[in-house]
């Protein structure tokens, strides 16, 4: 038997097989075989994921920022494969899930990846006054074609108050399909798929976890209640996401209080208070929920959670900017909601909360958090890399 020459290989197959790597640690140990292989990864430096995703205030543009590892400041990301080419920017992005943009061009709504520059069109909504707000996704519409299913929440603009209407759609379908929510109220505020099926949060407290029936399109509500959950004086953060096979709730409490201090100024503290509980089902394999528990650890897994997107959970061992058993949230301001750092929470430290980790944005202007953004494959940082004083001696 002949030995095959791995080297030899041709340099599109090699990107291909490049491109469909799950994780960083694979891409990383793709690019460490050769300089044949690497080479036809393509240029530029390999950029770890996950980033974030920032919006501004004032015009709507996006960024993709990287959380930087200690002692490096975060900047932000221009990708391959907006390098070269026309460059068209959305007109708003109304949120993230499974490495997918959801953009509003004109009225038009569709699905778009920023790294392959690939589109899916979503059908537009009935009512024109109402926006989209959130989007989940229940697989990748290109490797699951046909077989996946798109949630999204929808809210009236003008109304800041108002209920959301909770809807659905599946591939080739003319518009989306409302829920009925006269048993749960019009207030959503998390969705994730789990074992088939589609858990979100409703009611006014988030305290309610219901089953979303798209036969029937009805709210099946669950007897487990998440009130205990819920700090009634402080900022919250709540949402689902499926980690290792389970179904948590996440759920980050950020308060801002006056430190005490001898001096005539006194500076304001913050203070995050994470907590993650884990769903119960009734039976083997059931899909009613009937109790939660607390959970002290996540394992190899790290938890990136948002005010708004699809929540997801990433091991430690694929990613090696990721820490293992933390919880990755923004820091936003409750009076305007400005993004100002990141916050990373150890769940294996018992005094988590006093050693808490902000790394701030070096931003300019106001941007508001839209979602964690993983993407769904490998990419390249082409930014030309900084000039030191001492190059031009």
């Amino acid at each position: 038997m002949l030995e095959r020459d791995w080297a030899s290989l041709e340099r599109g197959l090699l990107h291909d097989v490049f491109t469909r790597l799950p994780v960083d640690a694979d891409a990383a140990s793709f690019r460490h075989v050769c300089r044949g292989w690497r080479a036809a990864s393509g240029p530029g430096a390999p950029v770890a994921g996950p980033w974030f995703a920032l919006r501004s205030a004032a015009d709507g543009r996006r960024a993709f920022v990287r959380p930087a590892r200690r002692r490096r400041r975060v900047r932000p990301v221009r990708l391959d494969a907006a390098a070269g080419g026309e460059k068209k920017a959305p007109a708003c992005v109304r949120g993230v899930s499974r490495g997918w943009l959801a953009v509003d061009d004109g009225g038009r709504l569709l699905l778009t990846d920023p790294v392959s520059r690939a589109e899916v069109p979503l059908p537009a909504f009935g009512d024109p006054d109402y926006q989209l707000t959130d989007i989940f996704l229940s697989d990748d519409p290109l490797v699951a074609a046909g077989r996946w299913t798109a949630f999204a929440f929808f809210k009236v603009d003008d109304i800041s108050y108002a209920g959301h209407v909770l809807a659905f759609c599946r591939p080739g379908d003319a518009e989306w399909a409302r829920f009925d929510h006269q048993d749960t109220g019009p207030f959503y505020w998390g969705l994730e798929f789990f074992r088939g099926r589609a858990y979100v949060l409703v009611g006014v407290y988030r305290d309610k976890l219901a089953i979303c029936d798209v036969d029937t399109r009805r709210l099946i509500v669950s007897p487990v209640c998440l009130r205990h959950l819920i700090e009634w004086e402080w900022d919250t953060q709540e949402c689902l996401v499926e980690c290792g096979g389970d179904l948590l709730v996440v759920v980050v409490s950020h308060h801002e209080h006056t430190r005490s201090s001898c001096c005539v100024r006194r500076r304001r503290a913050r203070t995050f208070v994470v907590r993650v509980v884990k769903v119960h089902f009734a039976g083997e394999g059931g899909a009613m929920p009937v109790a939660v528990s607390n959970v002290a650890h996540t394992r190899d897994y790290a938890l990136f959670v948002a005010p708004h997107g699809h929540a997801f959970a990433l091991p430690a061992s694929g990613f090696p900017a990721v820490r293992r058993s933390c919880v990755y949230h923004f820091a936003t301001k409750i009076t305007t909601r400005n993004v100002s750092g990141m916050v990373i929470t150890d769940l294996l430290d018992r005094k988590r909360h006093r050693h808490q980790r902000l790394r701030k944005l070096p931003f300019a202007g106001h941007w508001y958090p839209l979602s964690w953004f993983s993407p769904r494959c490998p990419s390249l940082d082409t930014t030309p890399a900084r000039r030191h004083w001492w190059s031009h001696s």
